[in-house]
């Protein structure tokens, strides 16, 4: 008897799961409950370009929150060749991001570049130097309008040219 009935509660909580808007379930009903976004409504990095001594421009595959754009928290740049972070890194080739580590306003100013939302400028306090290898480490930036995001937007590695 106790079987029997846990197997009527476990069926009207999944019926209950499944069914939207008191309609019955439905091929509609699986796409109602997806609770993340798809990739592709992340923008994702796609292009770094050091166009300045001390400037990088980064481009994404769609437009950007500006908000979450320019906030150098959500910016990393990895040393890759050594183990302490240096010049304009603030990781080292062993770290992981994490709060603490990610870019500051003392360290760079970050300003939208052109008009598509997608472009967006580093000006860093410093020089980048010319031939040190370093990875720029991207995470939680999102379209306008869209809720928080909690994962990466991509990561691309480059040298300093000038």
């Amino acid at each position: 008897m106790k079987v029997y009935i846990m197997k009527v509660i476990f069926c009207v909580f999944v019926f209950a799961a499944m069914t939207v808007n008191g309609q019955a379930p439905s091929a509609t009903a699986a796409t109602a409950v997806t609770l993340q976004a798809p990739v592709s409504d992340i923008p994702m990095l796609t292009g770094i370009n050091q166009v300045a001594s001390n400037q990088l421009r980064v481009t994404y595959d769609q437009p950007v929150d500006q908000v979450k754009g320019i906030n150098p928290q959500n910016y990393w740049v990895q040393n890759t060749a050594e183990t302490m972070p240096t010049n304009i890194a603030t990781l080292g080739m062993n770290d992981s991001v994490n709060a603490n580590n990610s870019l500051t306003e003392e360290k760079v100013k970050i300003e939208v570049s052109g008009s598509t939302g997608q472009e967006f400028l580093l000006t860093f306090n410093q020089n980048i130097a010319r031939g040190m290898a370093f990875k720029l480490i991207v995470c939680y930036v999102t379209k306008p309008g869209a809720p928080p995001y909690s994962g990466d937007n991509g990561s691309i590695a480059f040298v300093g040219l000038r």
